[in-house]
């Protein structure tokens, strides 16, 4: 849901609301919120058409949107009557599951653990969603860390072995520049790329084609596929660069040039990219 949205329901402004969340930014993991780009705000606005005249037309800065986890946090962060009464209801929501699993031994233990460590309502809240949802390997990209932002993704890809496919709807010449500054040649024999079809424009393509000649000459096979079928298109909201054993959450390649908060996640939980590749066309 978009911040304007969720200010509405909460009772807050929208200035408000986004306000709190930059105060409590580390509440907000990039899997929590994330700032729409440029070209997913204008196709955004331009499905809805029953959008009204003037909504969105004078602010200054690009929407938030948030996930179901994010909503949630929402409620722990802003002060309205509504947010409270949200938040209460997330804590007897938690008790109720208490009571369901009390047979588990395992998790009955661990909601103990979490109990015991927290002093206050708002410092449950926070450990029980830092504990259940936080993932391992987690690293932070921040405006203040722009060349570690970059290390950070090159790191992974350095690390890759035998393949790299790499999903990101609104690919860019950031991730060919980052592949061609890490990528082990002796180790990667095959790159796949999937993206949007209208982000594969004639100047990317010219670029991307440049790549594959030279990377081909060092024997890796470079392939690109575009996503022109609406429902998958919308049902890919993540990006990942996936290999044999690892996979990575990883923000969109425009995110990390531009230094936006996000996350670098490693997950095991690895995205049907070859069902998504069959789907897809040849640009």
């Amino acid at each position: 849901m978009l911040d304007k949205d969720l200010a509405e329901l909460y009772g807050v402004e929208t200035r408000v609301l986004n306000q709190a969340v930059k105060r409590n930014l580390k509440r907000f993991p990039s899997d929590f919120m994330f700032q729409l780009t440029r070209e997913e705000n204008k196709s955004l606005r331009s499905q809805i058409v029953t959008l009204k005249h003037g909504r969105g037309h004078h602010r200054k800065y690009l929407p938030y949107a948030f996930t179901e986890q994010g909503v949630a946090m929402l409620s722990s962060v802003l002060n309205s009557e509504r947010a409270i009464q949200v938040n209460i209801a997330i804590m007897r929501v938690f008790v109720n599951i208490r009571k369901l699993v009390s047979t588990n031994k395992g998790i009955l233990n661990r909601l103990s653990r979490l109990e015991n460590r927290v002093q206050s309502h708002d410092k449950k809240i926070k450990t029980i969603f830092e504990v259940i949802y936080k993932q391992s390997d987690a690293k932070l990209l921040s405006p203040k860390t722009p060349f570690s932002n970059k290390k950070t993704v090159r790191d992974i890809i350095s690390s890759y072995e035998k393949y790299i496919y790499w999903v990101d709807k609104y690919f860019s010449k950031v991730g060919l520049d980052l592949l061609s500054e890490s990528l082990n040649t002796k180790r990667v024999k095959n790159i796949r790329i999937l993206m949007l079809s209208e982000k594969a424009n004639e100047k990317f393509l010219s670029l991307y084609s440049d790549f594959k000649k030279e990377f081909e000459g060092y024997g890796v096979k470079c392939e690109l596929k575009v996503i022109t079928d609406k429902k998958l298109g919308a049902n890919i909201h993540d990006r990942w660069i996936i290999s044999r054993k690892l996979c990575y959450n990883v923000p969109s390649t425009d995110t990390v040039a531009r230094g936006q908060y996000s996350e670098v996640k490693k997950t095991m939980n690895f995205p049907p990219f070859n069902v998504w590749w069959r789907k897809s066309n040849k640009s």
